[in-house]
């Protein structure tokens, strides 16, 4: 984060630059009315008006021109933060939501939105304007040290009553913001599931847990809104009060001749600009706090993304190698010491009962989730040795739950790139989808989640396939390809792996349903996280089922349930 403080730098130091001329120039209007009491009522001289005046026309237009060129250097600032930041936090944010310890970082966008506004907006300027408030406490001190003392009283008692806003309402804020993030996100999570929470009654009752976490945050933040206001009331009270006493103490003082109206009216107006920082400082102070709350995060997330750095390597051929991989989960083992090879082209078929650990093995053999113990390799390179977006175009991944993304069918195929007609083509053809989809209003060109448009889950997950196999993969995962297939669909789906198979793409298949391992090479079969069997797929037939079985037909008795349903870790 220290690099991006430092690259954004030069816009504030200008920024500081200018707000020394902008309160230098802001002594133009005081030092005015001082001449036009003191000089010209006095001497009741027309040329001295007209060129005090004009000077001070000069020196406003000056001091007004500086002011936008700071706010435009600020605007620049916030832009600057925006376009530095927000795509590393967005890769960060998805790199969190698939990883197995989420962070926290859902809010990442959302903090560096804050960060821009703050740090972009109005409300930084009372930190520029706040340096100089002892600048006009002591040219009131010059002007008469009584008016002095008063002026300095009136500042020390804002800034008092500012710690006192930081130490009544920071905690309750910070609070307020960490339960708003939790019922968002639950909020989130009811909109998911939406079918379930309907079909099932669950309204209600959402409703009510929903509530109850936004009365909690309700509370807080009317807590602290509340002490706010009192001590901004207070505040304003004290300044109207400072500026009465400098007016009663200023014509005290001018009936005595100790000073003169011009003095009077002159140190009410550099009093004013004295606290105004302070109070707005005050006012701003709940959006200095959420800024301050989201550098932290937003630090914490920037500086492991930036750290993160890794060699280029070779394009991969598909070699895999799990050497005693393991893994748990809260403390409860899901994988314990799972080893196997695959040379490129080999296929494997990844079977096993309901929380064997299938899935969760597939997410480590790709990198989504880190291994507590052991080393996944791929051409002998750990996995997290490979730069990510470079692997990822020799990968191809089809989960569980298929989510397509807003845009044409070719865009979703090509993987939300550019897509190349022929390759997509390609990938289509292969996955046996292309017919489906040139019988689509626009064929390739068909807007996914347009009304009119919606494509079942069958479909969904063959163009899912298609999205897999786009490119040059040289290592696919498939986690339950035909959980939505009908009949045809699987025939389809059976002649893609073949096609793999004479590719020579090293290809992964995990699945409950035996007709799908007629063509693999070997079969793991998981139990519990460890590997039961691990052989030829011949080998570990006979030695399920015995030699005279019929594999297929035996295994899927011994390994299916009806309507068995995926759990998160399978």
């Amino acid at each position: 984060m220290k690099k991006f403080l430092a690259t954004w730098s030069k816009y504030y130091i200008f920024a500081g630059l200018f707000s020394f001329f902008i309160n230098i120039l802001f002594l133009t209007f005081p030092v005015y009315m001082l001449a036009i009491y003191d000089r010209v009522l006095s001497s009741y001289s027309i040329p001295t008006l007209v060129t005090i005046s004009a000077a001070a026309a000069v020196a406003l237009i000056v001091q007004g021109m500086l002011d936008f060129i700071r706010s435009r250097l600020l605007v620049k600032a916030g832009v600057a933060i925006d376009q530095q930041l927000a795509k590393l936090v967005f890769g960060e944010m998805q790199k969190d939501a698939c990883g197995l310890q989420k962070k926290g970082y859902a809010s990442g966008l959302r903090d560096v939105n804050i960060l821009r506004n703050y740090l972009g907006g109005n409300a930084i300027f009372s930190l520029f304007d706040l340096p100089w408030t002892p600048l006009y406490l002591l040219f009131i001190f010059f002007v008469h040290p009584l008016m002095g003392m008063i002026a300095t009283g009136g500042a020390v008692a804002s800034m008092i009553l500012g710690i006192s806003q930081e130490l009544l309402t920071r905690k309750r804020l910070e609070m307020a913001n960490a339960v708003s993030g939790n019922a968002s996100n639950f909020t989130t999570l009811c909109l998911r599931n939406s079918e379930s929470v309907g079909a099932m009654g669950m309204v209600s009752a959402t409703q009510r847990r929903w509530q109850k976490m936004n009365n909690h945050v309700i509370m807080l933040q009317t807590e602290a809104s509340n002490y706010a206001g009192m001590l901004q009331a207070v505040s304003k009270t004290i300044r109207t009060a400072m500026q009465v006493i400098i007016y009663g103490v200023g014509a005290y003082l001018t009936v005595i001749n100790e000073c003169t109206p011009g003095v009077m009216i002159a140190s009410s107006i550099i009093m004013g600009r004295a606290l105004a920082p302070i109070d707005q400082a005050m006012a701003t102070w709940k959006q200095t706090l959420e800024a301050r709350s989201s550098y932290k995060r937003l630090t914490t997330l920037v500086d492991k993304a930036t750290q993160q750095t890794t060699m280029s390597l070779p394009d991969p051929t598909g070699k895999l190698d799990v050497e005693a991989v393991s893994l748990a989960i809260n403390g409860v083992y899901v994988l314990r010491n799972i080893s196997f090879s695959l040379e490129p082209g080999e296929s494997l078929g990844l079977i096993g009962p309901s929380a064997a650990g299938k899935s969760t093995l597939g997410r480590l053999l790709l990198g989504i989730w880190p291994s507590m113990g052991g080393n996944v390799r791929l051409d002998g390179f750990d996995l997290f040795q490979w730069d990510q977006e470079h692997l990822g175009k020799f990968i191809g991944y089809l989960p569980q739950d298929v989510e397509l993304f807003p845009g044409t069918v070719s865009e979703n195929i090509a993987r939300l790139e550019t897509p190349d007609p022929e390759k997509v083509i390609r990938a289509a053809q292969i996955a046996g989808v292309h017919d489906l989809i040139t019988h689509l209003p626009n064929g390739y060109d068909t807007h996914l989640g347009t009304p009119g448009h919606a494509l079942s889950g069958g479909q969904r997950q063959r163009v899912a396939l298609a999205r897999a196999l786009y490119g040059n993969p040289k290592l696919v995962l498939l986690d339950e390809p035909n959980s939505n297939l009908d009949e045809a669909g699987e025939k389809a789906l059976l002649n893609t792996l073949a096609i793999l198979k004479q590719q020579g793409v090293t290809t992964i298949v995990i699945t409950h349903k035996p007709i799908l391992l007629s063509g693999v090479d070997k079969i793991l079969m998981l139990q519990h996280g460890q590997v039961a069997r691990f052989g030829a797929r011949q080998e570990v037939f006979q030695a399920l089922l015995g030699p005279a079985a019929k594999p297929p037909i035996q295994l899927a008795r011994n390994n299916q349930a009806p309507d068995e349903k995926r759990e998160a870790v399978n």
